[in-house]
């Protein structure tokens, strides 16, 4: 059955005198209805061979090769990482002031969702050189960690930069990154249990890409993460989850 809708010839009157305004009103609409692509650009001058291994490797990255006035105004980035933890990309989301810069979590998620990377790290400088985290820093990774999770993307660390030195989240057990484990209920306890007995016989002539990714904490942390994921979402055994995590690391 075909819709049939009735035609009707819209009758507008203008006083010359109305046609700024009207304009500006239209202007306004188109604005506010207008759906806009976002668009992820990559910066081929930056370079970084070999994986992510640690908070050092991106403290280095983020120091030498975009945080170019770290000493005089806020900059937060965040680097995309794929599931080898390879660096896909990076977004220079904001530059703020000398104390401050505003962050917008979707479009931090968007980013990620855009590039299909499977792990995110954050990092932001203090121009004052003082490393320790705000509460506000603190709120903020939660709020993206839980917003990423959404989407199964996994926030690996948030680093704060500045020219003397790093304070990594992951590093320092930060629960706003780690989590409350007290509140880990008793199944998740037991498969997380089954998972370290069955990544204890991960090795570097087994699986050498999953051996690397595990020689640091937030390695195990994301390997750990992946293999739940696909033992919650395709109801594996974690012995099955591992050689198929090898499988695919090895195709990227």
């Amino acid at each position: 059955m075909k819709y049939n809708q009735p035609s009707i010839q819209p009758q507008m009157v203008f006083d010359k005198s109305s046609y700024s305004d009207l304009e500006t009103q239209i202007d306004e609409l188109d604005a506010e209805f207008k759906v806009r692509e976002i668009e992820v650009t990559f910066n081929k001058e930056a370079y970084f061979f070999g994986q992510v291994t640690s908070s050092n490797d991106v403290y280095n990255f983020l120091k030498e090769q975009i945080l170019k006035g770290i000493e005089v105004q806020e900059h937060f980035i965040a680097l995309y990482l794929n599931q080898a933890n390879k660096i896909i990309g990076y977004y220079h989301h904001s530059t703020g002031t000398i104390n401050a810069t505003m962050v917008d979590t979707e479009i931090v998620v968007a980013v990620a969702l855009k590039t299909l990377a499977k792990s995110v790290i954050i990092s932001h400088n203090h121009p004052s050189g003082n490393l320790q985290p705000s509460e506000a820093d603190r709120q903020l990774t939660r709020r993206l960690k839980q917003s990423l999770k959404l989407f199964d993307v996994y926030l690996v660390d948030h680093i704060i930069v500045t020219k003397n030195g790093y304070y990594s989240f992951a590093e320092k057990s930060e629960s706003s990154l780690s989590g409350d484990q007290s509140k880990v209920n008793p199944m998740e306890q037991k498969l997380r249990e089954e998972i370290l007995k069955q990544l204890k016989k991960v090795t570097q002539a087994n699986a050498p890409n999953l051996f690397v990714m595990m020689q640091s904490p937030q390695g195990y942390e994301q390997v750990e993460q992946m293999v739940i994921r696909k033992v919650l979402h395709e109801q594996m055994v974690p012995a099955a989850v591992i050689p198929m995590l090898e499988s695919e690391m090895e195709m990227i």
